[in-house]
């Protein structure tokens, strides 16, 4: 069970590194849009 914990853990690491990746590149392109 610790070793599923650790991997699920893992996957909701990169699962939120990966939205913040996809966020800053939405928000840079509006940026990039209105200037």
């Amino acid at each position: 069970f610790r070793r599923l914990r650790i991997r699920w853990e893992r996957r909701d690491d990169i699962h939120e590194a990966f939205l913040g990746l996809a966020t800053c590149l939405i928000t840079h392109r509006h940026v990039q849009r209105f200037c």
